[in-house]
């Protein structure tokens, strides 16, 4: 016979009821009572009904984790779609905080701009008690559809009022990327940065800005060039910067798949990297070991992200009305082979 939920409140010598609590991890029992029934549901293999429990909690033990694309039926891979690393790092993050929950995980890929009055349909059909949000690419209306359902739910990597959010904190990226192409004795930046649209993309020219108004110097006329997410996109500017005549000795593109994308073109021209010219990406992710050379880069702690989306979300799952968490990770700076020190 199964193991059931007297069983273990006999095994433990506590009532039904603290189990129930214990489960559904209840602030009101006491620590030791709590690793009492953990400890008793350990050694009798206890595996609760999923189905009962959400007939009287109401709550699924599900959570949804939907990925914000540009294009839903574009395969992560090609050279002119978003490359899914942020997905694949923050799901790290979160899948190895669920493994101490009793809680699963679905997910969707959606566009916020191919369906513009639509929701994921994770939400849409009341699939999941929460969800991450991963990604920045929606706007103003997805986000309203998605605060009237008043779903618990944390924005993965951008921030948005009213909402829980974990991000990195962009202006300090783009600070630390400038300062340190300024420092390596590069004094004509340009910059590849996000779509022109993206809250994020002026954001980061903020960070620019900082670091050289810090140095003295003005942003070179021509010098920003805002395109998509993808590879193919960042060949396109640097190919459109290298045609108008800017002659630059770096580029500081707002993604690695931007970046490799302006190395590919770079190396059409013959442009040698880092002895002609030097790159910095924005991510860190598997794309930035795998160039040649070796990417320099910003780490924006991705997994790290999916480990406090984590623990926002079920925080707010547990408490509803609590006020909006908002938080942002330090960036760090990654050294590798794309920067040459220049005299």
């Amino acid at each position: 016979m199964p193991v059931t939920i007297m069983d273990v409140a006999k095994e433990a010598n506590v009532s039904k009821s603290t189990v129930s609590l214990v489960m559904n991890n209840s602030d009101s029992v006491k620590l030791e009572t709590r690793i009492k029934v953990l400890e008793a549901i350990e050694r009798l293999g206890y595996v609760p009904n999923m189905a009962a429990r959400e007939l009287t909690t109401k709550i699924k033990h599900i959570l949804g984790l939907i990925f914000m694309t540009d294009n839903t039926t574009n395969k992560s891979y090609r050279f002119d779609s978003v490359t899914e690393t942020l997905l694949y790092d923050t799901f790290n993050g979160i899948s190895s905080g669920m493994k101490q929950t009793d809680f699963g995980l679905l997910s969707e890929r959606f566009s916020a701009f191919e369906a513009t009055q639509e929701l994921p349909s994770l939400i849409k059909n009341n699939r999941v008690d929460g969800v991450f949000i991963v990604g920045g690419l929606f706007d103003d209306s997805f986000m309203q559809r998605l605060l009237q359902r008043k779903i618990a739910a944390v924005l993965v990597g951008r921030s948005y009022p009213g909402i829980d959010w974990v991000a990195p904190d962009v202006l300090d990226a783009m600070y630390k990327g400038t300062k340190y192409l300024l420092e390596t004795g590069h004094k004509h930046i340009a910059f590849i940065l996000g779509p022109r649209t993206s809250p994020v993309a002026h954001k980061k020219l903020e960070g620019i800005r900082k670091a050289l108004d810090e140095a003295g110097m003005a942003l070179e006329d021509n010098a920003v060039k805002y395109c998509d997410y993808t590879g193919a996109s960042g060949y396109t500017a640097m190919k459109e910067l290298w045609e108008s005549g800017v002659r630059t000795d770096s580029v500081f593109a707002a993604s690695d798949g931007i970046a490799v994308g302006a190395m590919r073109y770079l190396y059409d021209q013959r442009v040698r990297i880092p002895d002609d010219i030097s790159i910095v990406g924005y991510e860190q992710s598997v794309i930035t070991e795998h160039a040649f050379p070796a990417l320099t880069t910003i780490d924006i702690n991705k997994e790290r992200m999916g480990e406090e989306a984590l623990r926002i979300l079920l925080n707010r799952i547990a408490r509803p009305k609590a006020k909006p968490v908002q938080m942002t990770l330090a960036p760090s700076l990654v050294i590798r082979d794309t920067v040459k020190l220049r005299g």
